[in-house]
Formats: structure tokens, C-alpha cells, sequence
């Protein structure tokens, strides 16, 4: 019986996670939307719920971790900056610190044998097999000179990292950040299906599913697709990048400027709405040395495909070399939940029918690069940084989520609220300069309930219209007159955030996978009132 056990919940755990490997999508496509027919939902949905029973009668059999019945608070939260201001304070002036640092061992060969790849999974070790380039933390301290600290932008070439990892990031920061007067410390991660695994994912299935159980059963610890010492390692030198960035920083000017992305990316899933744009935010130093670009992007790193063992830092790390002198490049990844790269001899240079997934990669790397060095509409944002998270609580509605956590697969703060298990995240809301405002997301959210566009009731897998306005429009009420960006996955990595009246049956074809890695149909309508509620509670 637990043989039979043990393989039922492998083939549920690798099935539905395979699959949820394929990634998903400001412009609104003008393909036609498709409906369905009564009789069709109904099928769908009656299977849907005999997998989600059948899951949760298996996840009622695997022992619960006790830090999920905890009501120990996990430390490290940052609110952010107390006071909001509505305009910049007297004689203010930008002041920015960049640092970038691989993190792979120093000798790359030792990777090849040794750690999983992010991506899939499956019932074969994903052991990287080979390392193309290089994987990197990438840093920007920034502060406004009004006298309220200095804000922590740390981007790293990874699938994911939970909030958990994240809050051991910031304990380790905790003194020398009161010391150094920082708010806040974000951490975001590129979202790269060829980086090393950091998120636990992609282990060996078998062993988690077969062992977790009892580890957890006799309070030991699980094992997953992470490694200490690549932990370890990630966590130094992430520390050590911030307290660079910061040692570094030099007064300056910033400047918006904006290039097309729409032709490099495609939305799989209809409401095919997509930000348009890579925005790059330029800062240059008042001394003349090297500039800095942030720089948004719609575009999922998925270049070597989702279940390949070589290890990429994907088309960043091309474009970072194109760029060159030039500048130093920080990637952060905006709404692109349901968006996969389209390439061809526009999106690619040296572009051949022929090549292979690498070549296109490099090339789609050098194409945007050429882009972004090709900006020269910009106005100049006035030095104001207003930033403020904000903790919540997300049902885990999902039944493979919950086997999932179970067997050890991912180590994300779940603790019991009101009876119900729930992840534990942030979400946050940043002002920059008078004309831009950021939503700071734990997930791959859709670009529909960030913009507006999300599918009405004739068209929607619900039959129901969304019954909240887009985040855009919740900014203009309470902020004003703002254009929106995005960083997502920031600070933890929730899964897709999908529109409750889309939410489909998990086998459905156009599911387009989705829903295998969302936490539940209720959770964008949570995040987009608890985002509302913080917007409500800056007055």
C-alpha cells in the first residue's frame, strides 16, 4: 500500500509540475476570443474537481511541517518609508550604487554533476550538464537625498526564492542596515528555467516524495532540489553585493526612456494583453564615471527551453554583454505571466531557421541590448522614492500546491489561518520620481489585472466579469496621475496570479498550465484588495 502510495503521489507531483514549466503573457492582441460552451465547462469542471479531491485525500495522508502549525512570526519584514512625499524635498538629488557578482562557484566545472537545474521535473535527477555563461546577483542601492533612507534593489539569475530564503537575506543585513539608514531590501529574481535550483523544485522526486514524509514525521530535515552550500554561497554573496552597491554610490541625474517589447514577446492566453514596453530608468553619475540602467522586461527567461540541464543565464546575460561599457544593466521582470519569446530575424540577430536554442538566445540577447542603446526620448525623474510593502495572507486553494508543499518541494512561509493554509508574502507599492509608480508583486502576475482588459463575462471561463478595477486604476484614484510599472516576483515566488473569472480546470488545453502552479482562483482578487487597501491606508 505504500509503494502504491508513494508512485500515485510522484505521478501527481511530476505530471502537474512538469507541465507547469511552460510560461505563460500595454498591448491588447486582436485575435479572437474563444468561448465555451456550456457542456464543455461542466465536463472540465466535474473532472477538475475529482483530480482536486483525489489530491487532497493524498495530501491528507502526508504529515503536515510543523512550521506550518507554528505561530512564531518570521522576522525580517520591512514596511518601507513612514512618510510618503508629494514632491521632492529641498535641494534633493539622486544618489545610486551598482554591484554585480556571480554567483556560481569559482570554478564552474564544479556545478556539472553536482546541482539540479530549475525548469521541469521529473523522475530523472536534472543534474547540469553543462554551463554556457554565467549566473549573477545585480544590485542597485538608491536613495533619494530627502533624509529617509536609502532603498535595496537586488535582482538574481534564479527560478525563484521563497519569502523565507529572502527574510534570511535581510536577518543576516539586519544591523548594518539599521546602521546605513536602508528601508527596505527587495529581492526579485529573473525567473530563469536554466538557472540552478534555489526554489527546491526540481530535486529528485522520488526521494522527496518517498522520504519527506518520515523526515517530517521525525522532525528531521527534508530534502529538495536546493543545496546548502549553493545556499550559502547565494546568500554571501548577495550580502556582500548590497554592501558593495551601497559603499559605492555617487550622486546624479535619472532619465525614462522606453523601447518596444511587444515584438519580442507573445501572450499564449487570451485576454492577450501585454506590457509593451522595456522601460529603462538611466542613471547617470554627476562624476562621469560608468551610467546605470534599470530596465523592466515583459519576457520570460526561457531561451535553452524549460527542461534543458545546461545552465544560461538567458538573453540578460547577452544583452548585459552587448551593452558593455556602456553601461551597468539591471534586469527586473514586470507582468509577464502569460508571455513566451518570440523569435525570428526581427527579434534575433543573425537570425537562421536553422540554429539552435543557445544561438537564438545570444542573438536575442544583442537584439534588445541594441534597442535599449537606441533610446533617446527620455525625460528626466525628479529624485522622489516613496516605497511601502505590505504583508498578506493567500490561501493555498490549489490541492497539488498543498502535496506539493508537503513533500518538501518548495520551503514558502505557510502557516494555518482561520483553519485554512495560507502563504505568507508581500506585496508593495513604490513612487519614483512625479510620473511613475511600481507594483511590487511576489508572483507572475497577468498583465490584464495590472492594466485593465481582463475578459468579460461572455468569454471568461466563469461566465462572470472580474469585480475589481485593474492596479493601474486603483493608483490613478489614490495616487494619481501615475504610469504603472511592474516588479514581479519580488521578494518570494508565489506562482501565476490568473483573474478569478479565468481560473480554468487544470486539464483544459487552453489552460496553458497555469492554474498548476497557482495558489487558487481567489488569489489575484485578494492581492488586488489587500494592494487596494495599502493604497487606501498612504492617505
Amino acid at each position: 500500500m505504500k509503494k502504491i502510495f508513494t508512485v500515485v503521489v510522484a505521478l501527481c507531483l511530476c505530471f502537474c509540475l512538469t507541465f507547469s514549466s511552460v510560461a505563460a503573457g500595454v498591448e491588447t492582441n486582436t485575435e479572437s476570443y474563444t468561448s465555451y460552451s456550456a457542456v464543455e465547462k461542466m465536463f472540465f469542471n466535474i473532472v477538475d474537481d475529482l483530480v482536486s479531491t483525489l489530491v487532497k485525500a493524498i495530501a491528507h495522508f502526508i504529515p503536515t511541517p510543523d512550521s506550518w502549525n507554528s505561530d512564531e512570526a518570521v522576522d525580517g519584514f520591512m514596511e518601507g518609508t513612514e512618510e510618503f512625499l508629494d514632491a521632492p524635498a529641498a535641494n534633493a538629488k539622486w544618489s545610486l550604487g551598482y554591484d554585480s557578482r556571480s554567483i556560481l562557484p569559482e570554478n564552474k566545472d564544479d556545478v556539472i554533476g553536482k546541482y539540479y537545474v530549475a525548469g521541469t521535473i521529473g523522475f530523472e535527477p536534472k543534474y547540469a550538464t553543462e554551463v554556457y555563461d554565467d549566473l549573477k546577483v545585480r544590485t542597485v542601492v538608491l536613495n533619494d537625498g530627502s533624509g529617509r533612507g536609502s532603498a535595496v534593489f537586488c535582482v538574481i539569475d534564479s527560478y525563484g526564492l521563497a519569502l523565507s530564503d529572502v527574510r534570511g537575506i535581510r536577518s543576516r543585513l539586519s544591523s548594518w542596515a539599521e546602521e546605513k539608514g536602508i528601508n527596505t531590501i527587495t529581492v526579485s529574481v529573473m525567473h530563469q528555467h536554466s538557472a540552478i535550483d534555489t526554489f527546491g523544485m526540481n530535486g529528485n522526486i522520488i526521494e522527496m516524495v518517498l522520504f519527506n514524509p518520515l523526515f517530517t514525521m521525525f522532525n528531521q530535515n527534508t530534502v529538495n532540489g536546493k543545496d546548502d552550500a549553493y545556499m550559502e554561497n547565494l546568500f554571501t554573496k548577495c550580502v556582500d553585493s548590497i554592501k558593495a552597491a551601497e559603499e559605492g554610490m555617487a550622486e546624479g541625474e535619472m532619465y525614462l526612456g522606453t523601447a518596444d517589447a511587444s515584438k519580442y514577446t507573445n501572450d499564449k492566453r487570451q485576454p492577450y494583453v501585454m506590457d509593451a514596453n522595456f522601460n529603462r530608468l538611466r542613471f547617470v553619475p554627476a562624476d562621469g564615471s560608468k551610467e546605470t540602467w534599470l530596465v523592466s522586461t515583459p519576457i520570460h527567461c526561457v531561451g535553452n527551453g524549460a527542461g534543458g540541464t545546461e545552465v544560461t543565464g538567458d538573453y540578460p546575460y547577452y544583452a548585459e554583454q552587448t551593452i558593455g561599457d556602456t553601461a551597468n544593466v539591471l534586469f527586473y521582470l514586470g507582468a509577464e505571466e502569460g508571455t513566451t519569446q518570440e523569435r525570428n530575424e526581427n527579434t534575433v540577430v543573425d537570425f537562421k531557421e536553422d540554429g539552435s536554442r543557445m544561438d537564438h538566445t545570444i542573438g536575442f540577447g544583442k537584439a534588445i541590448a541594441n534597442d535599449l542603446m537606441a533610446i533617446t526620448d527620455e525625460t528626466e525623474v525628479a529624485p522622489l522614492l516613496n516605497i511601502r510593502y505590505k504583508e498578506i495572507y493567500l490561501p493555498i486553494d490549489n490541492q497539488i500546491l498543498v502535496v506539493a508543499g508537503k513533500a518538501g518541494l518548495f520551503e514558502n512561509c505557510v502557516k494555518k489561518v482561520d483553519g485554512t493554509y495560507s502563504v505568507l508574502t508581500e506585496i508593495g507599492y513604490m513612487e519614483i520620481g512625479e510620473d511613475i509608480a511600481f507594483a511590487i508583486i511576489p508572483g507572475e502576475i497577468a498583465a490584464e489585472l495590472v492594466y485593465g482588459g481582463t475578459l468579460k463575462a461572455e468569454y471568461a471561463w466563469s461566465g462572470e466579469d472580474f469585480e475589481w478595477p485593474s492596479l493601474q486604476e486603483i493608483v490613478t484614484e489614490t495616487a494619481g496621475d501615475r504610469e504603472l510599472h511592474v516588479l514581479g516576483l519580488a521578494n518570494d515566488q508565489i506562482g501565476y496570479i490568473i483573474p478569478d473569472n479565468d481560473y480554468m480546470p487544470m486539464l483544459h488545453e487552453d489552460s496553458k498550465s497555469l492554474e498548476f502552479v497557482s495558489l487558487g482562483e481567489t488569489t489575484a482578487s485578494r492581492i488586488v484588495a489587500e494592494f487596494n487597501t495599502m493604497m487606501l491606508d498612504l492617505d
